[in-house]
């Protein structure tokens, strides 16, 4: 076992994580697919807890134990931006970062937040509330 396998093996006691010894596994169904370039975007429901969770699942076009990150769109009372904001389909350019993280070679998951987008009880999608 490498130093830093034996590293994180020690934090994890000291703090008291228990890791399992397989992976879980998760279900998901898969709602969508779209090529882009240098990366797919799949959109994907999941059951987090009984709730229904719809989220954008982005993976570069080489995978091969690509690193991974989950990305927390922002709040700025925009109930109605979430998933699709962080990845450039709406709203501010500057929030697009997980295209160009899926492009470098991360594994990019984009859910919407509880209140947000097509998770809101009142609408769904990217349009504002009037």
């Amino acid at each position: 076992m490498s130093n830093i396998a034996n590293l994180r093996n020690e934090i994890a006691e000291a703090i008291g994580i228990k890791y399992p010894n397989a992976t879980p596994h998760i279900e998901y169904r898969l709602l969508d697919s779209t090529k882009e370039d240098g990366y797919t975007r799949h959109l994907i429901e999941y059951d987090s807890y009984g709730d229904k969770v719809i989220a954008f699942l982005l993976l570069p076009e080489i995978l091969d134990k690509n690193p991974a990150i989950l990305i927390n769109h922002q709040h700025n009372r925009e109930h109605h931006l979430g998933k699709s904001e962080v990845c450039g389909l709406a709203g501010n350019p500057l929030q697009a970062f997980g295209p160009e993280l899926a492009k470098k070679g991360f594994v990019v998951l984009v859910p919407d937040s509880i209140c947000f987008e097509e998770r809101r009880k009142n609408a769904h999608g990217i349009e504002p509330l009037n």
